[in-house]
């Protein structure tokens, strides 16, 4: 029960991201493949598990795990965002 707020609060700007980014893509007529949605969701995910991890392993006072763990689990996660972004935009660019 100690972690209800905040998990419902990050549950709720993950919700209203998603809204605005189909809403942003709505509105310039983009249209996104399911792969696409596949590599950018896995990215997402990976995303907050390394946020997740960085802050929990500086909780439990492991400064090194925390900042190795934010690197090898971010970085992923950015390329994969980046890629997806990189296939929408280059899309678009050609239509």
């Amino acid at each position: 029960m100690e972690y209800f707020i905040p998990l419902m609060l990050v549950g709720a700007v993950v919700a209203a991201a998603l809204f605005g980014i189909t809403n942003w893509l709505r509105n310039r007529n983009l249209k996104v493949s399911w792969y696409e949605w596949l590599i950018g969701g896995i990215g997402f995910a990976l995303l907050l598990l390394a946020i997740q991890h960085f802050f929990g392993a500086m909780e439990e006072i492991f400064p090194f795990a925390a900042w190795m763990g934010l690197a090898i689990i971010g970085v992923p996660a950015l390329i994969l965002m980046l890629v997806a972004w990189q296939l929408i935009a280059r899309r678009a660019k050609q239509s």
